[in-house]
């Protein structure tokens, strides 16, 4: 037991020292914080605690070691623009060794034509974009009833001739409580240095800058360092019935405190409602889907609201071997 406080004292520690001074809007790698997975975004991204298998490794890595099976994920977000976002992870499960998990995560921009202040119509060519991490992760029991996950990510962005490679890093935790089944987690999500973008550009709000043609270097970014705290009960067990709730705090380096809350109702752990909703979300906020599970293998999906910009589906499929 003093090992998992020490543990659970170090995250607190590292959460203060990250987010304490963090400046509002100034981190890159945005991408990282789409939320994927259909049972995870129609519970409004309150997961930190009910995440399980290989989607844990895109939310709390502890969760990870959770089932006992090997296990398949693939995700795919629909979003606005023509823009799409998947994701892939694989499990190895071993009873001796704790689980592993190799997953990706990427973004399709779609065709995207370069504009110029001399063609500001387009100039023919297309800008070449893309933003992937692929990453391994370590998760196994402290204890009965505590686990521990770690990941490291390699991060890529780039826009044209500009971008960055740089290794992020994710650490969770999660304990399992005997009343009702409750599960507190937690985890700090791409704790890394600062990154900078390859190349130059000419500021053309600056003056000195347009009017010499003289290219000015990037500044350095940090990546959206994110610190989640979340719990997960069953509120009503009876038969084939199982409706639990969950809570998430959610604490970002460079926007304000969330707060997520969620709901999922299981019928014979084969058909699933879910609700969700982001409390201090800047747009929309409300989510909701259903899912499917057939012998081994998983359907979720999830509709959401993102305010201005519409609603947009969320699809996921599992498979345990």
């Amino acid at each position: 037991m003093k090992q998992i406080k020490y543990i659970c004292l170090i995250i607190c520690l590292m959460s203060v020292s990250v987010f304490a001074a963090a400046p509002v809007g100034t981190a890159t790698g945005q991408f990282l914080t789409i939320g994927v997975g259909g049972r995870a975004v129609a519970m409004g991204e309150s997961i930190t605690a009910a995440t399980m298998g290989s989607e844990s490794v895109f939310w709390n890595p502890a969760g990870l070691c959770e089932g006992s099976e090997n296990d398949l994920f693939a995700a795919y977000n629909q979003w606005p623009a023509g823009i799409h976002v998947g994701a892939l992870s694989a499990t190895y499960n071993s009873p001796t060794f704790g689980a592993f998990a190799l997953h990706a995560k990427y973004v399709n921009f779609g065709d995207i034509e370069i504009t110029t202040i001399d063609e500001p119509n387009g100039t023919g060519n297309m800008l070449l974009m893309s933003n992937y991490a692929i990453g391994l992760t370590y998760s196994r029991y402290l204890t009965d009833k505590v686990s521990m996950g770690a990941t490291a990510n390699f991060v890529h962005e780039k826009y044209g001739e500009n971008g960055y490679n740089t290794i992020a890093y994710n650490v969770g935790l999660l304990y399992r409580s005997n009343f009702r089944n409750m599960k507190i987690g937690m985890s700090i999500l791409n704790f890394a240095p600062e990154v900078q973008f390859s190349g130059s550009f000419i500021d053309f709000s600056y003056y000195d800058s347009y009017t010499t043609g003289d290219s000015l270097s990037f500044d350095t970014w940090s990546l959206p360092m994110t610190f989640r705290f979340g719990a997960v009960m069953d509120l009503y067990s009876e038969g084939p019935n199982l409706l639990i709730a969950s809570f998430d705090m959610v604490h970002p380096n460079d926007n304000r405190e969330q707060y997520n809350i969620g709901t999922e109702y299981a019928y014979d752990q084969k058909l699933f409602v879910r609700l969700g909703y982001r409390l201090t979300a800047d747009a929309g906020g409300v989510s909701g889907g259903i899912g499917f599970k057939f012998e081994k293998i998983r359907f979720d999906y999830s509709l959401t609201s993102l305010g201005q910009l519409g609603l947009t589906n969320r699809l996921s499929l599992g498979l345990s071997m």
